[in-house]
């Protein structure tokens, strides 16, 4: 029985690739298409090759640094304290140059939160490892607040950290 609907089955696959040609033309550029994708993987896994493409691991257990993290976290919990642990030099003497300190943050994240402003998600998309030593990271932070008007709205993140692993740039 099986092999009787096997059978029909690959009849009327041929017949269908003679009746109609394109047919058969699109299926065999589905197929090398699909031979040349694991080709082309198959020659990335290969030990000594590599064709510069960019290494940006996706979000997973351990994937993000604990910089962000914290600065996120601290950011959602209106904690100045924690956002500020996670700056690096950089960063700290930039926000000092205009008349920041841990204060002046906690007093923002008071006015933040007093207007509503909240992180609901915080999702990590990934990071690139640069040749500098520093990296940069990837997030997607849904927020509510008043600019958006207690509306959802989707906020991008990209931190720069420094080579200690520290934040040196937020945007």
């Amino acid at each position: 029985m099986i092999g009787r609907i096997i059978s029909r089955i690959l009849h009327r696959f041929i017949r269908g690739l003679v009746v109609h040609p394109i047919r058969g033309v699109l299926l065999l550029v589905a197929a090398l298409a699909t031979a040349a994708v694991f080709a082309f993987q198959g020659l990335q896994s290969a030990p000594g090759f590599s064709l510069g493409m960019p290494n940006l691991s996706l979000g997973g257990a351990g994937g993000a640094p604990n910089a962000t993290e914290n600065y996120l976290k601290g950011n959602s919990t209106y904690n100045a304290e924690l956002m500020w642990s996670a700056l690096g030099e950089e960063a700290v003497q930039r926000f000092r140059s205009r008349g920041g300190n841990v204060q002046t943050l906690q007093a923002q994240m008071e006015q933040a939160k007093q207007a509503g402003v909240q992180l609901e998600q915080i999702n990590y998309v990934g990071g690139q490892t640069l040749a500098d030593g520093t990296s940069m990271h990837f997030y997607v932070v849904l927020t509510r607040g008043p600019r958006s008007r207690g509306e959802v709205e989707y906020v991008p993140y990209t931190f720069t950290l420094d080579p200690s692993g520290k934040i040196s740039r937020v945007q």
